[in-house]
């Protein structure tokens, strides 16, 4: 039952899984005698630490970096688990660190992993060790091979967190801009009507200016294409920019108008309807997030989704289709 309340609460099914697990792992190691009593309480005060830091939830919200602070413990918990746990489940942690493997940066490093863990994996179940250069068949493997797979997890965790750490950044960076391109919309709907009263553009008016570039911004995104195979990384940053959509949208309908209105430029036919041709200029105006979302993308491209190659491959097909 709590296990259920916290995958509600915690809204990240995969860190819900992870923190069960690790926390099944820890409460094993209370059961065992040979396992020191300082290595039983650091493991249980680092499970206590991420537990506190999922629990500090504002309106049911975690910063992204707590996230990343929780992930950091149950890394190190996996480090600590390495070096206590029996041979067969020694197996989960090491499967655990072949899927964070995609992670480090360069391909050569990639597959040199592969094969370390391969190597481990078939001395952990007493088959043949492929390309060993260490012979499985040792006085005392298992110790030799807790140093290598901690090694190893030590790596992959490290390359982890600091993709994670860049995503989340600029997640927050682009929700701390569009929470204050929020706030200066709400200023600029209540001071603009009393700033151009030349233009005689009421509040109402105004309002439905807004809500019809929000509106072109959300359709906006029914054109856009995202391939089941990219990263999760690039999941995540396409539902902060979907937020986006509408707040730009409005800002882009709002200043477009204004230049309509100013003379600046003449986008609207003679004998249309003044106001229906503006909401009809908004809502087209709220189309150009697309192209603001999609520099936002591109500058970001290669620190989101260089973490594998085939899900780059994917997104930039994904954005051809647009």
């Amino acid at each position: 039952m709590a296990f259920r309340k916290h995958m509600r609460s915690w809204r990240n099914p995969d860190l819900v899984i992870r923190f069960r697990e690790v926390s099944l792992s820890v409460a094993k190691l209370e059961a065992r005698p040979d396992v020191a009593a300082g290595v039983k309480e650091q493991a249980s005060s680092w499970l206590v630490d991420a537990q506190d830091i999922l629990d500090q939830r504002h309106f049911g919200i975690l910063p992204y970096d707590r996230y990343d602070a929780v992930w950091a413990l149950i890394n190190q918990l996996r480090h600590l688990l390495c070096s206590v746990l029996p041979a067969p489940d020694l197996l989960a942690v090491l499967a655990d660190v072949r899927a964070s493997c995609c992670y480090l940066p360069q391909q050569q490093q990639r597959l040199l992993g592969e094969r370390e863990l391969a190597r481990l994996e078939a001395e952990l179940i007493g088959g043949p060790v492929p390309g060993a250069a260490i012979p499985a068949a040792t006085s005392e493997p298992l110790p030799r091979i807790r140093l290598e797979l901690e090694r190893l997890s030590r790596l992959v965790a490290g390359a982890r967190e600091a993709h994670w750490r860049k995503v989340n950044l600029l997640r927050k960076r682009l929700t701390v801009t569009g929470s204050v391109l929020l706030v200066l919309l709400c200023t600029a709907f209540w001071l603009l009507p009393d700033l151009l009263r030349g233009m005689v553009i009421t509040r109402p008016q105004l309002a439905g200016i807004m809500l019809f570039g929000a509106i072109g911004g959300l359709v906006s995104a029914l054109w856009t294409n995202e391939s089941i195979h990219a990263s999760s990384a690039q999941f995540y940053l396409q539902r902060t920019l979907l937020a986006l959509k509408p707040i730009v949208g409005a800002a882009s309908a709002t200043f477009i108008v204004l230049l309509q209105q100013a003379g600046f430029v003449s986008l609207l036919p003679a004998n249309a309807d003044p106001m229906t041709a503006c909401l009809v200029l908004a809502f087209l105006a709220g189309f150009s997030e697309r192209f603001i979302r999609t520099r936002i993308e591109e500058a970001t491209n290669s620190s989101v989704v260089s973490v594998n190659p085939a899900a780059a491959e994917a997104s930039q097909k994904s954005r051809k289709g647009q």
